[in-house]
């Protein structure tokens, strides 16, 4: 007599059953146990992250640029949009005696050199604080936090809003750059080669492109394109000095790249 397979009768199908969705209520709390986690190391973050924004928020309007540097030692200046919550140290390192080999040292790092998936804005290792253009990089965090707040330069009413934003060097004065340019490029784009340029021809080509390109036409920008044309490259050579705001386009493509750009006549 052929004997009957468990699993066929009514008795092995339940068996069955039972295992089935013993490993499918195994499987989801397996991944809830790590959606959990996850959220609350989020949280967790989110929060240390706030406490040390308000904490040197604080304290440079208590004591200044200048002590902070003191405290910071690779902080270089802070940025600010006025009237909004855009307000932040900036720091640079990969040169002597701050962190040399490392000039992305604040990609997922603090203003206390601990881990952070916020990071902290920094100053491209090219560049000092007198440089023709000043690089300055950030997250694209979501909720428009940090960089990401940057997204906001891409809708023109928010352009026209807020024209101006600042940068203190540490052991100067808060200057304001007029926003002048605002690029939706990649990271490949030629932008990134400008920092100081040491010939008129390759400054005015480069000025020319940044305003051609912008998302957006500023007044600024259109007396900008008028003084180099009724002046000339050679009396046009850097009398302007450029901050570029650079951070990613996630949704667009991990290659992609966002440039808020800002001058100041010298």
């Amino acid at each position: 007599m052929k004997q009957l397979n468990n699993s066929s009768t009514p008795k092995g199908r339940k068996v069955s059953k039972r295992r089935i969705l013993f490993f499918l209520f195994l499987i989801l709390a397996v991944i809830a146990s790590i959606l959990f986690l996850y959220l609350k190391r989020t949280v967790d973050q989110e929060r240390k992250q706030d406490k040390i924004e308000k904490e040197i928020t604080t304290e440079r309007e208590k004591d200044g640029v200048g002590n902070l540097h003191k405290k910071y030692k690779d902080m270089i200046g802070w940025l600010e949009i006025k009237g909004t919550g855009f307000s932040y140290p900036v720091m640079q390192t990969g040169i002597e005696g701050h962190h040399k080999d490392d000039w992305q040292y604040y990609l997922h790092r603090d203003v206390h050199g601990e881990y952070s998936f916020y990071g902290t804005p920094f100053l491209d290792v090219r560049c000092t604080t007198d440089s023709d253009n000043l690089i300055i990089y950030g997250h694209n965090i979501n909720g428009r936090r940090y960089f990401g707040y940057l997204q906001n330069f891409r809708e023109e009413t928010f352009f026209r809003k807020h024209p101006k934003f600042s940068f203190t060097a540490v052991g100067e004065k808060e200057k304001e750059y007029c926003v002048v340019s605002v690029l939706e490029t990649d990271k490949y784009a030629d932008y990134y080669s400008f920092t100081d340029y040491g010939n008129e021809e390759d400054y005015c080509r480069m000025v020319e492109k940044i305003l051609s390109h912008s998302k957006f036409q500023s007044e600024a920008a259109k007396k900008m394109k008028n003084e180099i044309e009724e002046s000339g490259a050679e009396a046009f050579f850097r009398n302007y000095q450029f901050v570029t705001l650079s951070t990613c386009r996630t949704m667009d493509g991990k290659d992609k790249r966002l440039m808020v750009i800002g001058c100041r006549k010298r």
